[in-house]
């Protein structure tokens, strides 16, 4: 499979013609939602004799617990593992009730290797730093949350856990390094995998509520396998601005080398996208999207969609109907295909897709086209 990028006058017939495929098929592959329609600019998937060869990376996937089964059918044959998001913690360091059971049921028949996923979440779906708090402030509390794990663990419908801790005070940094230190020789004694998350910094100095408490040091050691999610630069109360630039994301490996083992990093790619209203108000949300909903978007508007060079994210502009003008990033299939590259020329362990309920197809498709999914050691 290889990518073209659409021309003005460009036809989806025309393009089928000269690839040997069907126009229908070129339609599916893509996920457009008017083949008669092509926004210039626009990266395409379009099959080719000669497939380059494959790539042997670790794939996995953070998939939402309500995604439909057609979804996850095409999804879950071509992850090393996937992390069905999750289960929450109480304050007392219970679990929230298993919801995942059709997940890990798929999972089990297609062969991905699951973790059971936790996160810091409260009652609105944000991340709670006042929850964690809880959770990791004291050894008692530690101890009381890996109990709890090592009993959800002991149900035998999971290979290990994933922590998604994130937006911690910067006062807990210490104390979730005691958990990691506590609960890494506790899982890999049974034979379980641990992952964490961690939010993208450049350098020791930054204090940002996402990224402070994470110590990149600590995660190297003592976790499996770290996800890196390198995006949400451009986010919905952001400026507009890329959401997952490549030159940021270089600046963040290039930190993290010194680090951590790059062989352990995985990086998470995001499936979001957004539109900023213009002029743009601090305070105001701006609109999300998926990649393939962002590329439809630019063909019926009749939109151009711009490269930009330098973070390798694709955007446009287009008027809605109230005549207000809007702003929209994206990753399109080059966006995909640089962090590819990049994880081949850092050595990560591979790529992460957190795709939500909906799965982008074009981008599973050219990635199952170019990688070889690695089974879990």
């Amino acid at each position: 499979m290889k990518i073209y990028t659409a021309r003005p006058g460009d036809t989806l017939a025309g393009l089928a013609l000269r690839a040997g495929a069907g126009t229908g098929e070129l339609a599916r592959l893509n996920q457009l939602g008017d083949p008669c329609r092509l926004a210039a600019g626009l990266a395409l998937a379009v099959p080719c004799k000669e497939e380059a060869p494959r790539r042997s990376l670790e794939l996995g996937a953070v998939a939402e617990l309500n995604a439909p089964a057609s979804v996850l059918r095409e999804l879950l044959p071509e992850l090393s593992y996937v992390c069905p998001f999750c289960r929450i913690p109480d304050p007392g360091g219970g679990l929230s009730p298993a919801e995942d059971g059709r997940v890990l049921d798929l999972a089990g028949e297609l062969g991905a290797a699951p973790l059971l996923t936790l996160a810091n979440l409260d009652g609105d779906g944000g991340y709670s730093a006042a929850l964690a708090h809880s959770l990791l402030g004291s050894p008692e509390d530690r101890q009381a949350l890996l109990d709890s794990l090592l009993a959800a663990l002991g149900e035998g419908r999971y290979r290990g856990v994933f922590l998604s801790f994130c937006c911690l005070h910067p006062f807990d940094r210490d104390n979730y390094n005691a958990f990691l230190r506590l609960a890494s020789p506790a899982l890999h004694r049974r034979g379980f995998y641990l992952f964490t998350a961690l939010a993208p910094k450049e350098d020791d100095t930054e204090r940002s509520l996402q990224s402070s408490a994470h110590d990149y040091a600590v995660h190297g050691e003592w976790a499996d396998r770290v996800l890196l999610l390198a995006y949400d630069w451009g986010y919905a109360y952001s400026a507009p601005q890329p959401v997952s630039p490549l030159n940021r994301i270089r600046a963040v490996l290039d930190y993290a080398a010194g680090k951590l083992p790059l062989g352990k990093l995985s990086l998470a790619v995001s499936g979001r996208g957004y539109s900023w209203a213009l002029p743009w108000r601090l305070g105001e949300r701006a609109g999300a999207l998926s990649h393939s909903a962002a590329a439809n978007l630019a063909a019926a508007t009749g939109a151009e969609v711009r490269l930009d060079p330098l973070s390798l994210c694709s955007s446009f502009r287009y008027r809605d109907a109230a005549g207000r003008e809007h702003l929209v990033w994206f990753e399109d299939l080059r966006s995909l295909d640089a962090r590819l590259r990049l994880a081949e020329d850092y050595g990560l362990a591979g790529l992460s897709l957190v795709c939500g309920s909906r799965l982008d197809r074009p981008a599973l498709r050219y990635l199952r086209s170019l990688v070889n999914p690695e089974p879990l050691p």
